[in-house]
């Protein structure tokens, strides 16, 4: 029996500087036709905004694949040679391992987050996980016409904000909490901030843990910026029973207090960041900080000191 590896299709993505080639990621397309279009048209916007390229190649590996896009850059340039740049990502070039077909979805993820928010009319738990290999950006659960536009402004807010967005498979499941029959599409962008935070979190730049004890609502701008999204109010009221901490656009905080509900403002991606990875949605003696039980943020049955005293002034 042949051990031979059969060829395959490889992505090879990075930029063409006309006197060497910057290698940014090489890995094998999916094999199924519909995942193979999904991820050369993600492939197409990230790289379109990082003003790089695309080569599709045939190889059995993925080392092969890039030395025959070389030989290719040099015949083009009529060169004899044409190196990889010094600023190369090499990892997957320098791992050089056959890839079989069979083990393109085998990869374990680099990590998963999930963390709360709502629409006008439902709630959802959203879930992100950040796995080896081609560089996609995948959302499911909105409806037909959001994903692109939801995509879109996450990834650039994302960027805007100056951080890196993960070169991973990234998929962000969107899942209702309870029914959603009389739901609609109203305030569907209020999930970018969820979103964005999620996807940072499975791909390591924020503690996953740091989502835990808060519901995130906001809008997201191209620059990062957090805008109140359509109908807040009914959403936040949803949200913020029993004590349950809210993270929302700053500009909308003095509306929102008759809601009840307990409310961070943030004006823009980093802040939310920071609010998170202080744990700034956490009383000083949340029930999770102060003993070894499971992590729950201050509410009505387990308030916080603060919320104790309050409770007691407003008695008196």
């Amino acid at each position: 029996m042949s051990n031979t590896i059969p060829p395959r299709e490889f992505v090879i993505v990075g930029k063409d500087t006309g006197t060497g080639f910057i290698l940014w990621d090489v890995a094998p397309t999916p094999t199924d036709p519909t995942k193979r279009a999904i991820a050369l048209e993600e492939i197409g916007v990230d790289i379109a905004d990082a003003l790089g390229d695309a080569a599709l190649v045939t190889a059995t590996s993925a080392r092969a694949a890039v030395d025959q896009h070389l030989r290719t850059l040099a015949d083009s340039y009529g060169r004899s040679t044409y190196d990889l740049h010094p600023d190369s990502q090499l990892d997957s070039y320098e791992a050089d391992a056959p890839t079989q077909p069979a083990h393109e979805d085998s990869s374990e993820p680099f990590g998963r987050a999930h963390v709360l928010s709502a629409t006008r009319d439902a709630g959802y738990r959203i879930e992100a996980s950040s796995v080896s290999g081609t560089a996609v950006f995948k959302l499911d659960g909105l409806p037909l016409r959001y994903p692109r536009e939801t995509r879109d402004r996450v990834r650039a807010g994302v960027l805007n904000s100056g951080l890196d967005w993960p070169m991973a498979n990234v998929l962000v499941k969107i899942a209702p909490i309870g029914s959603t029959d009389d739901a609609t599409c109203v305030g569907t962008s209020g999930l970018d901030l969820a979103i964005a935070c999620s996807v940072l979190a499975a791909a390591g730049q924020l503690p996953a843990d740091c989502l835990t004890g808060a519901s995130l609502v906001g809008e997201l701008g191209l620059d990062g910026g957090v805008r109140i999204p359509y109908g807040l109010p009914s959403t936040v009221s949803r949200l913020g029973h029993g004590g349950q901490a809210v993270i929302v656009p700053a500009a909308a905080v003095q509306d929102l207090r008759h809601t009840g509900a307990r409310l961070i403002g943030v004006s823009c991606l980093n802040e939310a960041l920071a609010v998170l990875a202080g744990h700034w949605h956490h009383a000083t003696d949340c029930t999770h900080c102060t003993s070894t039980r499971p992590h729950q943020p201050c509410t009505k049955t387990e308030p916080c000191s603060p919320c104790r005293e309050k409770a007691t002034a407003a008695g008196r």
